[in-house]
């Protein structure tokens, strides 16, 4: 192994995280890192940036590839059939990260969630907040990474952490809370207990479904107890008799994956309050589906 993919492999982990939150998506995550690889590869490593720092040369090549993607990305996904959520990463519930000293704003941005409230930052603000909130970078290198003047990044930061702020839920409820919700979640659909449902819901609950044009999915969020009720019984009905649910991490919060022998068809996972679930993502699409379960680190 050379030494440029020795750093290089160090290094994924982080680029990868970087990428995905910038992405909202694994696969292009990966085809991004592929792309800095080759980048990567063929520059000098004898002196220079590379050498002093490749976490920041490497970071500046995916943020800026990022970039690039997300100018075609964001048009594709304004004509996406129905609503469009981030590529879910799992893992089994017993894999859940055991790190007591990982900061909250590295857990936070990873959810689906957080994923869908930065797809209405531009660009340049979703970089900018990721990388100095989130993976706390100075404003000097994001400076540099993003190729502006650290008074352009502040103002980037200051507006994406407006954004933010006024859409983070609040109240939110911790993991255990999550896990018994989606506990009795699990066993009011596996009943069609309508009533038994609707006593775990919010009363605006709001319940979001990505089959991008593949799969039978709601065309638009669905909103309010009863028909969020109403919706998730149908789809419930409409399963495979061979799926069955596997309790997973979504994103690093409990979710569930609905599995036949051909592999996962579904994955759930939900936002909770003290007074019910507030919000149920969905997603279906098969193109979304079909690296479940495959280890990333991010």
């Amino acid at each position: 192994m050379t030494d440029a993919t020795a750093i290089f492999r160090a290094e994924r982990g982080h680029l990868f995280g970087v990428a995905y939150r910038m992405l909202g998506s694994a696969a292009e995550a990966e085809d991004v890192l592929q792309e800095a690889f080759v980048r990567w590869s063929a520059s000098e490593h004898d002196g220079g940036s590379a050498l002093d720092s490749p976490r920041a040369f490497l970071t500046t090549i995916v943020v800026r590839l990022c970039l690039d993607e997300l100018k075609s990305a964001r048009a594709r996904r304004e004509s996406y059939v129905g609503p469009w959520l981030p590529e879910p990463l799992l893992a089994r519930e017993t894999e859940r990260p055991a790190a007591p000293d990982a900061r909250a704003e590295l857990a936070e941005s990873l959810s689906l969630a957080f994923l869908v409230m930065l797809e209405s930052l531009t660009p340049l603000e979703r970089a900018a907040f990721l990388l100095r909130e989130v993976f706390d970078e100075p404003f000097d290198n994001v400076a540099t990474i993003l190729g502006t003047s650290e008074a352009a990044c502040r103002q980037l930061v200051v507006r994406a952490r407006a954004h933010v702020e006024e859409h983070r839920p609040r109240f939110v409820a911790d993991d255990a809370k999550k896990s018994e919700l989606l506990h009795a979640f699990l066993g009011a659909c596996a009943s069609g207990d309508a009533e038994a449902l609707g006593r775990i819901l919010a009363e605006d609950v709001v319940a979001r479904s990505d089959g991008g044009g593949k799969v039978h999915a709601a065309r638009r969020p669905v909103r309010g107890r009863d028909r969020v009720t109403r919706f998730l019984l149908g789809v419930i009905k409409k399963a495979p008799p061979t799926s069955f649910p596997e309790l997973v991490r979504v994103n690093g919060e409990p979710g569930v994956a609905i599995r036949t022998e051909e592999g996962v068809q579904m994955v759930l996972t939900l936002t909770a309050s003290n007074d019910g679930i507030r919000d149920i993502w969905i997603v279906a699409n098969p193109d979304k589906l079909g690296h479940a379960g495959e280890t990333h680190e991010a």
